[in-house]
């Protein structure tokens, strides 16, 4: 009964755990730092949703919130196309499809089951793609990795307003996509 009475007083406080990655995680995320953000915004979707929560993108705190990704639309935004279907949409040949990968003008990267992917939000029309990819293919030279810097908003293409380099390309500011390019391939490596 002393010790009771001891304890009734006395306030706990909780433990702060902070949990580490393992080594396995730790090296899998210097492998591949671009897919951390996808991997993220899963989780912390997939949780939310096993909490009951219909809209976790407002009911996560704002560090988080920007992780969470919208599904992909049926417009071009986050399509992918094969070889065919791109050279439908350009209006050109399968042949001249891989020339334009070959020679930087249109990315692309090979996906072991699908073969090659191509983001459709690339392509403007018949025969027209973004100008400025070969560049961002020069500084960012894995197809992947640049696709994943040209789609995330940055801060670096524009001092005033986060943007997506994608969309900077479309409006012809190449020089300030290349230059953030440098900046984002410094800050990962």
């Amino acid at each position: 009964m002393k010790s009771a009475s001891r304890t009734k007083g006395r306030v706990e406080k909780p433990l702060t755990v902070r949990p580490t990655l393992s080594r396995a995680a730790v090296q899998f995320v210097e492998k591949h730092p671009n897919e951390v953000t996808a991997i993220v915004a899963n989780a912390l979707e997939a949780a939310a949703l096993e909490a009951g929560l219909a809209a976790p993108e407002r009911v996560l705190p704002g560090a988080l919130r920007r992780l969470v990704v919208a599904r992909q639309s049926d417009s071009g935004e986050g399509r992918v196309l094969s070889i065919s279907e791109a050279a439908e949409l350009l209006d050109v040949t399968r042949v001249t499809v891989y020339a334009w990968i070959e020679s930087k003008r249109l990315l692309a990267w090979r996906a072991t089951r699908r073969g090659v992917l191509i983001p459709a939000e690339q392509i403007l029309g018949g025969g027209k793609v973004v100008a400025g990819i070969e560049r961002v293919l020069t500084v960012i030279p894995d197809p992947e990795a640049a696709w994943d810097f040209l789609v995330e908003e940055s801060a670096f293409v524009d001092s005033e307003r986060s943007v997506r380099p994608i969309d900077a390309l479309r409006q012809g500011k190449v020089d300030a996509v290349v230059a953030a390019a440098h900046f984002f391939l410094e800050a990962f490596s």
